[in-house]
């Protein structure tokens, strides 16, 4: 699975950020601390050697799952009997209610057959010119930058841009529905020690805070978003937020209860801005890898020919959808994946006792060194022409697997191959000196205090 030799030659040497590993596990205190500043701290050499990885925790017990039939088991075969961990979903109750990122069982089951087809491929592909559109208007503005040379933060820009693009696809581009945006994308804030401490529901609800002003008002805007949506008078795009709202469940041919409608318009949402986290990391490992960064400038301007995009080009860029594949492994938007065994188990021959805490974590397991070659280096190749095959079904698990796989995928990997052949069509990005580049899990993955970089101009 190695690239050729002399591209090996030109990266061996440069490997991209990642966090020190510690050489012994940490303590039960110690991995708290370290887990709720930084979800990717705790991790230790052993995690990225052995397969399954069995530890107690004080009186929890924690099980560790990177082998791929492991992951199948946990994440698909017995999905059932491994729910999310309850602490985990509550830091998203408090806004999401009965939405699909905070509920279990048969309410979850119901809102996900209503709210798959509203963000598949089908549902999307509709939007590509116009959020092509809002790429090319966007990236006019870097120009700027790039004549006055000054550093930006990539990472604040990008997700303001991404910001955009959602809310065409969310709300049609109505300026509240990127107010919601905003506030969503805060949610669940970063964890505290006493979050993660397992406590029963009445502990928690006591524990937990009033509603802020800002969650407030920006519940007001979903809330008359969806009532414009819901007037038979509407004739305006139909937009997820309307899609949601009149879906339908297949099985009982019902909609969703009003109630249960918003809170799920308000999961999709929140779900739709994670894995954008990954844009920040393409053009991070582009100026380590100029070498990388020229193919893909010529595979651009062979597709365009030097003309702006258009939405049939976004397919022949094979190459660069190999470099959004390779680092989607290296930075996976979702680095951690918590379940909590309900009854008995045994994984990949390892006992698993009730009550037991599993983590399947793509973090580890695409770093991991019994299933990938020189996995902690850089490598589209990886993901060249026919590589698949020789890869574990579930070694790779950027979006998860199973039933609760990222419902937004489709429109993820849409918005990442836009911004990587809008930008790369226009511009080269290089890394600001002095800025160390840290990776900061939580719930979802981004570079600790942004990434800072200066713009040049190719056309």
């Amino acid at each position: 699975m190695r690239q050729n030799a002399d591209q090996a030659d030109a990266t061996a040497s440069v490997v991209p950020a990642m966090l020190p590993r510690h050489s012994k596990p940490l303590s039960m205190v110690a991995a708290l601390k370290a887990a709720s500043h930084n979800s990717l701290s705790f991790c230790d050499e052993e995690l990225f050697d052995r397969l399954i990885v069995s530890r107690r925790y004080g009186l929890q017990r924690v099980v560790f799952v990177s082998d791929p039939a492991g992951v199948k088991h946990v994440l698909l075969d017995r999905f059932d009997n491994y729910p999310r961990w309850s602490s985990s979903r509550r830091l998203f109750e408090k806004e999401l209610r009965t939405g699909t990122l905070s509920s279990e069982g048969e309410v979850w089951r119901r809102h996900r057959r209503v709210a798959t087809p509203t963000i598949d491929v089908r549902s999307v592909s509709g939007d590509i010119p116009k959020l092509i559109k809002i790429a090319e208007a966007r990236a006019n503005k870097l120009h700027v930058a790039a004549r006055e040379g000054r550093v930006v933060d990539l990472q604040g820009w990008l997700s303001r841009y991404a910001a955009m693009m959602w809310n065409h696809v969310v709300s049609s581009g109505d300026p509240d529905g990127l107010d919601v945006i905003n506030w969503l994308a805060r949610v669940p804030h970063r964890p505290s020690p006493i979050d993660l401490v397992p406590k029963p529901k009445w502990l928690h609800d006591m524990l937990t805070s009033a509603p802020e002003p800002e969650s407030i008002a920006a519940n007001a805007k979903l809330d008359r978003l969806i009532a414009t949506r819901r007037d038979p008078a509407y004739a305006g795009p139909k937009d997820l937020i309307w899609r949601i709202i009149h879906a339908v469940d297949r099985e009982s041919n019902e909609p969703l209860p009003p109630s249960e409608a918003r809170d799920e318009a308000a999961s999709l949402i929140n779900g739709g801005v994670a894995t954008v986290r990954a844009m920040t990391w393409i053009w991070y490992l582009l100026a380590l890898h100029p070498e990388v960064e020229e193919r893909l400038h010529a595979e651009v301007d062979a597709v365009t020919g030097g003309r702006p995009i258009q939405p049939d080009d976004i397919q022949k860029l094979r190459y660069g959808r190999q470099i959004l594949d390779e680092t989607l492994r290296l930075y996976p938007p979702i680095p951690a994946i918590l379940r909590e065994s309900v009854a008995d188990d045994v994984i990949c021959g390892e006992p698993v006792k009730a009550g037991s805490f599993v983590l399947v974590m793509p973090w580890l397991i695409h770093r991991h060194r019994k299933l990938w070659s020189d996995p902690d280096l850089y490598d589209p190749e990886r993901f060249g022409p026919g590589m698949a095959a020789q890869r574990q079904r579930y070694a790779y698990l950027p979006f998860a697997a199973g039933p609760r796989v990222c419902v937004a995928s489709a429109f993820a990997l849409t918005q990442l191959m836009i911004t990587i052949s809008v930008l790369a069509r226009r511009f080269r990005f290089r890394l600001a000196p002095d800025r160390p580049i840290v990776p900061a899990g939580s719930v979802s993955l981004r570079v600790d205090g942004g990434l800072h970089v200066t713009v040049e101009r190719r056309r």
